[in-house]
């Protein structure tokens, strides 16, 4: 495939994404997007308007048309080995304890439920954005264990099996994938009168939730931390997604299915990290770098791969 037809491929992916989170982040130095709307949006997202837009992505996807599932057990998998491998980087090479569930958290966890999303959804439309969404809910409740036993390890504190689990079952995406099964395995239609309501919902989340990212961004918060904040996204942007891909590749995966493990797995770090550590008195400003630095350099480093992929023809 022709080089620049390559590049405006991947442009088309995360174009759209970069000028939505400038706008943001204009809007937000206009005045019009304060924080207290942000952080009233950001709910909004969370509970109402991702789990439908994950719900109606479910009960449009045609069964047949689906990812392998050996591509969730895969995406389960990496991200557990990844986790342990980062564990053990960061006990050798982070010599002050309570930064490296920090570092770990930051370097693991993506934001694959909203930029994860965008990008999917710009890739390939309502028949890739289906079956990302089984990936993005299997994967997230992974995110939820492993940065809850990360960040108590390097932190401190005890919080128990029963709050993690009653987390998960509570989570708004998780149950939004688990209503939406039976209407897809069944082949039960939604009334139209649903359908429509839903999709207006549905249709709020990426914007909304891109202008919150970049009204929530701070470059005046890169201070300090320098050498972590790199390692760590080298390790979000670069080695992860590469790793992963290449595995996938070997084992043998379609051009979609390798496709979608790539656009999710290269999104910067979920934005849930700063929220954790400032709950759990960590560094709060190295969880803020990372997550700056990420959905920054997640745009540059998203595209070049996404055209060398499109052109080895490896994206479907």
């Amino acid at each position: 495939m022709d080089l620049t037809t390559s590049l405006n491929f991947s442009l088309s992916i995360t174009g759209p994404i970069c000028v939505v989170l400038i706008l943001g982040i204009v809007l937000k130095r206009l005045g019009l997007l304060p924080d207290s709307f942000t952080e009233a949006a950001a709910k909004l997202v969370f509970q109402v308007t991702l789990p439908a837009l994950l719900f109606l992505s479910i009960v449009r996807t045609d069964l047949d048309a689906m990812p392998s599932p050996w591509l969730i057990a895969y995406g389960l998998a990496g991200t557990l080995i990844g986790f342990l491998v980062l564990e053990l980087l960061a006990a050798r090479f982070i010599g002050d304890r309570r930064l490296r569930g920090i570092f770990v958290q930051g370097s693991f966890r993506g934001n694959m439920g909203i930029i994860g999303l965008a990008y999917v959804q710009n890739a390939y439309g309502q028949a890739g954005l289906g079956g990302a969404a089984f990936f993005v809910g299997a994967v997230t409740v992974l995110y939820n264990i492993l940065a809850v036993i990360t960040l108590t390890r390097s932190l401190g504190g005890d919080p128990g099996l029963k709050p993690i689990i009653k987390g998960i079952i509570k989570n708004p995406l998780i149950l939004a994938i688990l209503a939406a099964l039976p209407f897809t395995i069944f082949g039960v239609q939604m009334p139209q009168l649903v359908l429509t309501t839903g999709s207006y919902f549905a249709n709020l989340t990426l914007p909304l939730a891109l202008l919150c990212t970049g009204a929530s961004l701070s470059l005046k918060a890169l201070r300090g931390g320098a050498a972590l904040t790199g390692y760590a996204t080298l390790a979000r942007l670069c080695a992860i997604p590469f790793l992963l891909t290449l595995g996938g590749w070997f084992i043998g995966f379609t051009p979609l299915e390798l496709g979608i493990l790539f656009l999710v797995s290269s999104t910067p770090t979920a934005a849930a990290s700063y929220v954790m550590t400032r709950a759990m008195g960590g560094d709060s400003v190295l969880a803020a770098n990372i997550i700056a630095t990420t959905t920054l350099g997640s745009l540059v480093s998203t595209s070049l791969g996404a055209a060398l992929m499109n052109y080895l023809g490896l994206m479907g």
